[in-house]
């Protein structure tokens, strides 16, 4: 069962608080500060330093070491749709 669910662009825990957003390709947590953004497969901080990458079905970290799935990411958010925003906010604040 997923604790986190997806309303609109946000990110939501079990007790309806919102955790993070997505404005376009930027990702804001809770409090409104730009985390990161989206560019590709590729998931960046505010300052342009790579933090993680999709290929294929699998996500990895800017080490280049496996950190999940995009299945771990379906089952831990509910409704996930738009899926390199939702690994986005996976990787930041879920796994």
């Amino acid at each position: 069962m997923s604790v986190y669910r997806m309303s609109g662009s946000g990110l939501y825990n079990a007790h309806h608080q919102l955790v993070a957003k997505a404005k376009g390709e930027s990702l804001f947590d809770g409090d409104n500060q730009r985390v990161g953004f989206v560019r590709g497969n590729t998931l960046f901080d505010p300052e342009d330093r790579k933090m993680m990458s999709v290929r294929g079905s699998e996500i990895y970290d800017a080490s280049n070491r496996r950190v999940g799935s995009l299945s771990e990411v379906k089952k831990a958010i509910h409704g996930a749709v738009e899926e390199m925003m939702s690994t986005a906010m996976w990787y930041c604040f879920i796994r």
